[in-house]
């Protein structure tokens, strides 16, 4: 029997995945991603990060009597580092996509040259593209930049696996210096930050086998390198499923969707939507709430005393009154995503009452960032995009059943969720089989749980977002 391992370097964890050619996921190995300070905030060792990866990889060859013949990669995408050309080595530890501390060197278009920036790129400014963390480092760390280049997290991994220094469109995007059009850098962007297209890796189609490593018991092993962990996992939710859009949500959550043409007046700036490569042809379309996840994890790490556990949150969110909390919040803890783009706009919560506990008040965060998911998927259908019918959602959320059915209520839409929760890593095994094996012979994602919306709290829902959550919008948009 032969075997395809997938490997997920996410935010909150590391994942290695044995799937069946196929596509069955036969074993699953997980552990936290590893994260440490630096004294400006965390960042993730490359030497703890590849150790992770390959015990993940022994246990796994340990533990099964397939052959592998094939390895991809995917995960999150603006996290990196400078590798050392001449050393072969990182030179820096990996900076996570949501650091903030290259916020200083992002903000300095005008709207004009955003708009125009926006045209090729498809992306709003933003600290948190590779850019930005690329010139941070090389000032910082003092850096020869004749040495440098700039690798995301996966495309270090591959790198680690193969020899081979190589990315993907869908992860070169997220530089911000990439023009996703015309399909390659963009040199005269690149030279207008000092540098030079050695800086950066070779791109290559997504799915491409980029190389080979060794594993004992299967030989040399190729390997490809997958893309983005979104856009991977809305390939392998969307492919079969019926659905226009999917939702991703872990600690960000995205809401992404795949169209075969770029619109007819090209990338607009001003549609609040931002655009990339499809992993197969095409383009996606996508909003985004980049502290979708991260604000329910605020909640239970930093707000307690102790930390909560998962199961203990859930129980506790099963018992709560199902009706509307009234409460409302904004999930802007590392600034606004789709469609503000305002990275220093604050987290905001509104109408907390003397009779609420603490209970109340985590269900009163996961409805306003449903409150957000609604505005964000109007904005979508404005700008052309399809988004009708059902939402096929998986991620780490889709565990959450209050919270899934207070998406169903809120969207005022069925939810849809996969029987597999590992949806990023079927994505990219089935485009590693896509494109390596032929054909497409991974079924899509069969369904575990359809959540129906209560009409009753759809419509309540519906007002509190109509006449006080967007309203409120207006209010802080004029805040710092």
């Amino acid at each position: 029997m032969r075997g395809i391992i997938g490997i997920d370097i996410g935010t909150t964890h590391v994942k290695t995945g044995l799937f069946s050619g196929e596509g069955r996921l036969l074993r699953l190995e997980k552990a936290p991603t590893p994260r440490t300070y630096d004294g400006w905030g965390e960042v993730c060792s490359p030497l703890g990060l590849w150790t992770e990866v390959e015990r993940q990889l022994e246990n796994i060859r340990k533990n099964t009597a397939c052959r592998i013949k094939g390895i991809v990669v995917t995960g999150m995408a603006e996290a990196g580092l400078i590798f050392d050309r001449a050393a072969g080595n990182a030179a820096t530890d990996i900076l996570l996509w949501y650091d903030a501390r290259t916020e200083s060197l992002a903000g300095k278009m005008n709207p004009e040259e955003e708009a125009e920036v926006f045209s090729g790129t498809g992306l709003r400014d933003s600290f948190k593209y590779g850019i930005y963390k690329f010139l941070w480092l090389l000032k910082e760390k003092k850096i020869d930049r004749e040495r440098a280049v700039w690798l995301s997290v996966c495309d270090y991994l591959v790198w680690k696996l193969t020899g081979r220094i190589v990315t993907d469109p869908s992860f070169a995007a997220r530089t911000y210096v990439y023009h996703i059009g015309k399909g390659c850098w963009d040199l005269q962007r690149i030279r207008s930050f000092g540098l030079e297209a050695d800086n950066f890796p070779r791109a290559v189609p997504s799915g491409t086998i980029v190389g080979e490593t060794f594993l004992e018991g299967s030989g040399p092993v190729p390997v490809a390198i997958g893309g983005h962990d979104h856009v991977c996992a809305a390939y392998g939710m969307l492919r079969h499923s019926g659905a226009k859009i999917c939702d991703s949500a872990g600690t960000s959550e995205t809401y992404l969707g795949y169209t075969e043409r770029m619109p007819e007046q090209g990338f607009a700036c001003d549609s609040g939507i931002l655009y990339g490569p499809w992993v197969d042809e095409g383009w996606f379309y996508m909003a985004n709430i980049p502290s979708s996840g991260h604000s329910v994890e605020w909640f239970r790490r930093k707000l307690q005393q102790r930390e909560l556990s998962y199961t203990e949150m859930n129980r506790h969110l099963e018992q709560t009154d199902p009706k509307p909390t009234g409460i409302l919040y904004y999930p802007y803890l590392t600034g606004s995503g789709s469609p503000l783009y305002r990275p220093d706009m604050g987290a905001s919560i509104w109408g907390i009452r003397e009779d609420m506990d603490i209970w109340v008040v985590l269900k009163g965060i996961l409805e306003g960032i449903q409150y957000q998911a609604a505005w964000l998927l109007e904005v979508m259908q404005e700008a052309g995009a399809d988004t009708g019918g059902g939402l096929v959602c998986a991620g780490g959320a889709v565990r959450n059943r209050t919270l899934m059915q207070i998406k169903a209520d809120v969207l005022n839409r069925r939810i849809f969720v996969p029987k597999i929760h590992e949806a990023t890593l079927q994505g990219a095994v089935g485009l590693f089989l896509r494109k390596n094996g032929g054909e497409d012979r991974v079924d899509g994602p069969e369904l575990e749980t359809v959540y129906v919306p209560n009409r009753q709290r759809a419509e309540e829902y519906q007002a509190i977002r109509k006449e006080k959550y967007m309203v409120l919008i207006e209010s802080l948009k004029k805040l710092r």
